[in-house]
């Protein structure tokens, strides 16, 4: 068998067949993700949401468009400072208020073909969209989605969470 200079030289399997040498494997490109967050009155729990989003263990691009509603905290503002200090975070208006027409402003505004809905006030495990996006591609599903594990911190939010996660 004749060796050109630069290529390997074959292997002798068990048999005594030759194996053709193996060609490094290629990096995984990940698909960018656009998080959409309907946001109103987050102002307490926003920062910490957006910044679980963008620490995620996932190793494409990824933006995050707030679509802010006519909020009676800082929210507006929060959302602001994150957009002036990160420039994956879009802020897009929502004029209502209401969550169905807050999702079509921030879909409208992604720019990527992968959409997660994230809510203001999430918290994320960090490989929320890799597992989200590993769901996608492994099923062929045009829609996946998490468990929501609801917690509180006021006696009211307490209660609305135990009964968000009641069996009955």
């Amino acid at each position: 068998m004749k060796q050109f200079p630069d290529s390997p030289a074959p292997s002798a399997s068990p048999t005594g067949a030759h194996a053709i040498p193996q060609q490094p494997a290629k990096a995984r490109v990940w698909p960018p993700v656009s998080v959409v967050m309907p946001v109103l009155n987050e102002e307490r729990h926003l920062g910490e949401a957006v910044r679980q989003v963008l620490a995620q263990a996932y190793d494409g691009p990824i933006e995050v468009v707030l679509a802010i509603g006519p909020s009676h905290d800082r929210t507006q503002q929060v959302a602001d400072a994150l957009a002036a200090a990160d420039p994956r975070v879009v802020v897009v208006a929502n004029p209502t208020g209401r969550t169905p027409n807050a999702l079509n402003a921030a879909i409208a505004a992604s720019r990527n073909g992968i959409i997660a809905r994230v809510d203001g006030h999430a918290m994320l495990p960090p490989d929320y969209l890799k597992v989200a996006v590993e769901t996608l591609e492994a099923t062929g599903a045009d829609n996946v989605g998490g468990v929501m594990a609801a917690e509180g911190e006021t006696p009211f939010e307490h209660a609305v969470a135990r009964a968000m996660t009641s069996k009955l």
